[in-house]
């Protein structure tokens, strides 16, 4: 008798708007990968999103408080079939949660970084303002944006409690003697930018090239969503950070 290969278990590790959901249903899209999305989320077990609104229950969020390694057991016991089953965490995401997963050497590490850090920063005060933090492309499209004030000291602190994070996870996968690969949210909407976390889970190229289904709640241009641009630019002046702000595109 053939013995079932068990699937392979991966986790996203990200900060806060940097296209996470985006990526998890571009994995999700692909037919040997279960991807999850925030399940250890305070609010939601926030399962794949072909699976939201079905019956599949992977347990209420008091089991997975009341017990968090066993709920963690259970997601990766149930794969449905597929090849390689993964969730996202958002930085510090519940602490057991995320010191479980960086101890586990078995669990192979996706980090998702953003380049523009000034449009995170206001993609975070979009959600914040509007409560749309994910609108997925089968509900029609995303309200308006609406403008909003940008202080600098608080896109400073955003960036370095993004840092500490990235900073924090990486010294402990190198201390573990741990690999992982880095994907920038950019990248992933470009030829091959989702190749390297496709080899990382031992997939093959889908037929079709994965697809998400979040829309952009951003817009390409922080000038038509920033209120005070001119003044933020100005603070700005001469940095890295002046040339995010006024970046196009992604």
């Amino acid at each position: 008798m053939t013995e079932l290969k068990a699937a392979v278990r991966f986790v996203i590790l990200h900060a806060t708007r940097t296209g996470s959901n985006y990526l998890c249903t571009v994995l999700d899209s692909h037919p040997d990968i279960l991807c999850h999305h925030e399940i250890f989320n305070p609010h939601v077990v926030g399962v794949a999103r072909h699976l939201q609104e079905s019956d599949f229950r992977l347990g209420t969020i008091e089991e997975r408080e009341r017990d968090p390694d066993a709920f963690l057991d259970r997601v990766w016991r149930t794969d449905l079939g597929h090849a390689a089953v993964g969730f996202k965490l958002c930085l510090w995401q519940h602490e057991a949660a995320w010191r479980a997963v960086l101890a586990d050497v078995s669990v192979r590490k996706i980090l998702l970084k953003r380049r523009n850090r000034v449009k995170a920063f206001v993609s975070l005060l979009l959600a914040r303002q509007t409560g749309e933090w994910v609108v997925y492309d089968d509900r029609g499209a995303p309200a308006p944006r609406p403008k909003v004030e940008v202080d600098r000291d608080e896109l400073f602190e955003n960036i370095a409690l993004h840092t500490r994070f990235y900073h924090e996870t990486e010294q402990a996968l190198a201390e573990t003697g741990q690999g992982h690969i880095l994907l920038r949210y950019e990248d992933l909407f470009t030829p091959g930018g989702i190749d390297p976390a496709l080899a990382l889970l031992g997939v093959e190229g889908a037929p079709a090239l994965p697809q998400g289904r979040t829309w952009k709640l951003t817009p390409g241009s922080l000038r038509e969503t920033v209120a005070n641009f001119d003044d933020l630019s100005r603070a700005l002046q001469g940095s890295d950070l002046e040339a995010e702000l006024h970046a196009a595109g992604r």
